[in-house]
């Protein structure tokens, strides 16, 4: 299905779409301190980035799978406890109560200019979508240029249970230069594409919808989330 806007400076010039009616972001940048005195090594520009671009209603699950991948829970904003950091974050959700497909903008049309400053000062990135079960095909499919920590993905990943695989597939391969996820300091990222089915799979039964996933995560989710982090702490 193609989509209704060419860019995010596209669907910010449509006076349809009203931030925080039709759409919301939220995201984070790394906060600097110095504790002791300067270092040559001292706040290097070295951070990690978890995104959810069609987050909300666009494609759901993403938003809350970004906030506890980057180390936040997803309904008390609570940091986590278990050692494996906090990272930035990027998410752009659709609010409305249906038809939040027409704010989907490929990633590699993605010029919004937070997210693409946030993106190009970090050196690591995960880059977190859904798609149809039938793209998907039963697994997690991974993409994106970043192939150390793509591996780490796919290792820890398959370490959890969860079925997961290297995408060949260029809609969800994530190899293009213009994807967001692969405009890094490194010029590299990682692009998750996650069916529907898993993705609901994540929550209470009955719980698959914006206002109640933040609340109702299950072991499912932990166990994703938990492996993602971990994958995430394991590259610099």
């Amino acid at each position: 299905m193609e989509d209704e806007y060419a860019s995010m400076t596209d669907l910010y010039g449509d006076p349809a779409n009203i931030e925080g009616t039709t759409y919301g972001k939220r995201w984070r940048r790394h906060e600097w301190i110095q504790i002791v005195e300067a270092q040559a090594t001292d706040n290097a520009e070295g951070q990690k980035i978890v995104l959810a671009v069609h987050g909300g209603g666009i494609e759901g699950a993403t938003s809350e799978i970004a906030l506890a991948v980057a180390g936040y829970h997803p309904a008390t904003f609570a940091q986590a406890t278990d050692c494996l950091g906090l990272h930035d974050f990027w998410i752009f959700e659709g609010l409305l109560s249906g038809g939040n497909g027409r704010l989907h903008v490929t990633s590699t049309n993605y010029d919004e200019p937070i997210a693409l400053k946030l993106v190009q000062i970090s050196k690591r990135c995960l880059s977190l979508h859904g798609l149809s079960d039938p793209a998907a095909n039963g697994k997690i499919q991974i993409g994106g240029l970043d192939i150390e920590l793509s591996n780490i993905v796919l290792e820890e990943l398959t370490a959890a249970g969860i079925p997961a695989a290297i995408s060949d597939d260029e809609d969800t391969n994530g190899s293009n230069l213009d994807n967001i996820c692969n405009k890094t300091a490194s010029s590299a990222g990682v692009q998750l594409e996650m069916g529907f089915t898993y993705r609901a799979a994540l929550f209470a039964p009955g719980c698959n919808t914006r206002e109640l996933r933040k609340n109702n995560t299950n072991a499912n989710f932990c166990k994703l989330v938990t492996a993602l982090r971990k994958a995430m702490s394991r590259v610099v």
